[in-house]
């Protein structure tokens, strides 16, 4: 039997070295014999030959891993240790994560020791993890000392696992727009942004990003009990969504919960991001934070239909985070089978002590920071809630910090309304810093603000973007002449790879708008065409504007300049098309409507006359671009055009279906299927019945000859059919019996597309689930 000199071997990064002190005090004092390089190695002494000897002199090799990463010591220190398992075949080590450091940093350093227990320390003050360690390095039974954690209330779920467990993944891969969603090993860890260890007065962005977190999270307890109450559910799997105008803190409260689940529960928690990729789950839980649903929706839907039709070993929460619940409309009856009602996050009460204490908090920390002396509060409570009692806005937390900002940096200022106090800041700490700068370079004086500006359309402009627009802006000319890439990657702008949007949204809608009224002047509209028509995905990028029309219109009573972009865009057809197709899309912002419905009349009236020559070839585009105008106009509520427009496109797509069924045919159902809607909504039951029907006609008709690519969409149209019919409340005994036929003939297709292993779309999803037998009695 092999006598050793030491108990434990503490192997680490040199730059951890402060952390592991502590924790080798702490095992001495439990009797364990701990060797440390900076308790036993003495100047002068062979360093490489003393941690030769003493690692081979050691019973345990504790590797201990933190945020800093491998140091190369300790990479040779694990290689031998792994040696010395294997040749004398026992396990001598245990890998230990610091506070803050995840598994991945074990996988970077041998996926071998994937069989061993590892230990986390979540806190150095916890006294639960130190006694477990221990017991570890005495040879203690892993089974029992899991038992002496469970036994502790407070105690994290994952505090001992091995890493096997600890890298478990949930990976999703989009695939010819669909979600692939398995099991496997993780490479990442969901991402919860913490700026807070690097605080920046100099920077706006920085005090009202929830990322800096100023200020403890306050008035929230309410939300955060029930989001625990939610993730402590049994349900393997559930999404719901959270709410809010912007400036409420519906980011800051999601991530202050994904903290919380992490430290205190053992989650892995976090956003995933760009939705793609093998993220690290938990054996507690794993909740997937995804932020503007509604900027993606088509991915965001296909993922969690995917996730509704996946049998995980996981326990998955999925929260969202949106400014309203229209991106729920679209999801399928599958992916609605796992939401959860959400709550809509509003402002901080006024009358109650949240804001109030938010203020005084944020005071303190304004000045504390920056190592000044806290002075009297600018405000007394009863004035500071007159304040509040002025306009909604003023009760969102992010307006309760920029008033405290705002106080701090012009003591005297007298109009303390929403936009006048958010106008001032972005004036003071983004346009005054960006002139200076561009003076001092030689640069148009405004043209870095213009950049950073428009940035905000797409969320960054990367170098192919800022090529086109500074392309664009010398071909048209524009009056702000921006400069050379070469001259922007040596500004304060240019940041991993381009110019990113100035945030929160707040900030970067009243930039705009300032950039578009006081910097563009005539040429307001083509620089706002020419911000959408650089972006790398100009849908994403038209949602993203959208958002920011509607904070400047409805949050900071800012008017948007959109008609001078109408007006631009009209002026040649090329433009608008560019930005029909961005808006070509579901759950369209009501901001950018009137955009819309021009670019949709632009549409019709360029096809209009195309197809007077060639109806053939120009008449499936006249049909669609009356079919996207109808919808637009009945969003606006413009319902009787709106209907003029869906049967025109009925009429001339029965004309193109009369030459070829086959081809334009399924195009002819669709409109039909519109007409029927508006038709209803219009008060017109009896043509709206008649529309359907004969939209059912078609897809039976086409069904006959294809079912596995018509089979679903007759499915569809027969269940709007089943629900015009129901809309009256009364129907006829005629119409009961046409329910009954329409609700057998459904079932019978879902069993034959069951049966036949048909691939249907996701909107379709929900003839997946179980086809029943017909109940007479419903």
């Amino acid at each position: 039997m092999t006598n050793y000199s030491n108990d434990a071997f503490l192997s680490h990064n040199g730059a951890d070295k402060p952390s592991v002190e502590i924790i080798a005090a702490t095992l001495e004092k439990q009797g364990v014999k701990c060797f440390l390089d900076k308790w036993d190695i003495l100047p002068g002494d062979q360093w490489m030959r003393n941690l030769e000897n003493e690692l081979s002199g050691s019973r345990t090799i504790l590797i201990f891993f933190g945020t800093n990463g491998i140091g190369p010591y300790q990479q040779a220190e694990a290689d031998a240790a792994l040696r010395r398992q294997i040749q004398q075949r026992q396990h001598c080590i245990i890998p230990v994560l610091l506070p803050g450091a995840s598994p991945e940093h074990i996988a970077q350093c041998s996926l071998f020791l994937q069989g061993a227990n590892a230990l986390k320390f979540h806190t150095l003050d916890d006294p639960l993890p130190h006694r477990v360690l221990a017991g570890l390095v005495r040879g203690e039974d892993p089974a029992h000392l899991r038992q002496l954690i469970r036994a502790e209330a407070a105690a994290p779920a994952d505090l001992l696992q091995t890493l096997q467990q600890w890298l478990s993944g949930l990976c999703f891969e989009w695939q010819e727009n669909e979600y692939w969603v398995s099991e496997g090993q993780g490479k990442r860890c969901l991402n919860i942004p913490d700026l807070s260890g690097s605080f920046n007065a100099d920077s706006i962005e920085y005090l009202l990003s929830w990322k800096s977190r100023l200020t403890d999270l306050i008035g929230r307890e309410q939300e955060l009990k029930a989001l625990h109450d939610w993730t402590d559910s049994p349900n393997p799997i559930s999404s719901r969504m959270i709410i809010g105008e912007g400036g409420t803190g519906k980011t800051r409260l999601a991530f202050e919960f994904a903290r919380q689940l992490r430290e205190q529960k053992g989650w892995q928690a976090g956003e995933a991001q760009g939705l793609s990729g093998c993220w690290y789950t938990a054996g507690a839980g794993t909740l997937l934070v995804i932020d503007y649903p509604e900027q993606r929706p088509e991915k965001v839907s296909a993922l969690l239909d995917a996730l509704a039709r996946q049998s995980l070993s996981c326990k998955l929460r999925v929260l969202l985070l949106g400014r309203n619940g229209d991106f729920l409309k679209q999801l399928t009856q599958t992916a609605q089978t796992i939401m959860t009602p959400g709550f809509e996050l509003t402002g901080l009460t006024t009358g109650d002590s949240n804001a109030w204490e938010l203020f005084q908090a944020a005071w303190q920390q304004l000045h504390r920071r920056q190592q000044l002396a806290v002075p009297p509060l600018p405000l007394t409570e009863s004035s500071f809630q007159q304040w509040q009692q002025l306009n909604t806005a003023h009760q969102r937390p992010l307006f309760v910090l920029a008033m405290a900002i705002h106080r701090m940096l012009q003591p005297d200022a007298q109009d303390l309304s929403a936009p006048a106090i958010l106008r001032a800041l972005v004036q003071q700490y983004e346009v005054n810093r960006l002139v200076k700068e561009a003076k001092q370079l030689s640069l148009d004086f405004y043209s870095l603000v213009m950049l950073r500006a428009l940035a905000g359309i797409s969320g960054k402009l990367d170098s192919a973007a800022l090529r086109q627009l500074i392309q664009a802006s010398e071909t048209l000319p524009l009056d702000c002449r921006l400069p050379k890439l070469p001259q922007i990657k040596q500004t304060s702008l240019w940041l991993d790879g381009g110019i990113h949007a100035l945030q929160p949204d707040l900030l970067a809608a009243d930039l705009l708008h300032y950039a578009l009224t006081e910097v563009a002047g005539d040429q307001t509209g083509a620089w706002q065409y020419c911000a959408l028509a650089a972006a790398m995905d100009s849908s994403e990028a038209s949602s993203i504007l959208g958002r920011l029309i509607h904070d400047a219109q409805f949050i900071l009573k800012r008017p948007w300049p959109l008609q001078s972009l109408i007006d631009w865009i009209s002026r040649d057809f090329e433009r608008s098309a560019t930005v029909n197709a961005a808006l070509s899309r579901n759950n369209l912002e009501h901001t950018l409507l009137p955009l819309a419905i021009a670019t949709d009349q632009s549409a019709v009236q360029n096809y209009e006359q195309l197809a007077q020559d060639n109806f053939a070839a120009y008449g499936p585009n006249l049909a669609r671009s009356l079919n996207n105008l109808s919808v637009h106009l009945a969003d606006s509520g413009k319902r009787a055009d709106g209907l003029a427009a869906i049967e025109r496109a009925v009429q001339i797509r029965e004309q193109l279906a009369q030459d070829n069924f086959a081809a334009y045919g399924p195009d002819l159902a669709d409109s039909l299927n519109n007409l029927s809607i508006d038709l209803a909504e219009g008060g017109q039951r009896a043509d709206g019945l008649a529309a359907i029907e004969r939209a059912v006609q078609i897809y039976e008709q086409l069904a006959q000859d294809n079912f596995a690519a018509y089979g679903p969409a007759l499915a569809d149209s027969l269940n709007n059919l089943l629900l015009r019919l129901a809309d009256s409340g009364k129907p006829t005994a005629d119409e009961i019996k046409q329910l009954m036929a329409i609700r057998t003939q459904l079932q019978h297709i879902k069993r034959r597309i069951r049966d036949e292993n048909i691939q249907v779309p996701a909107q379709f999803a929900w003839l997946l689930e179980s086809a029943s037998e017909p109940d007479d009695n419903n």
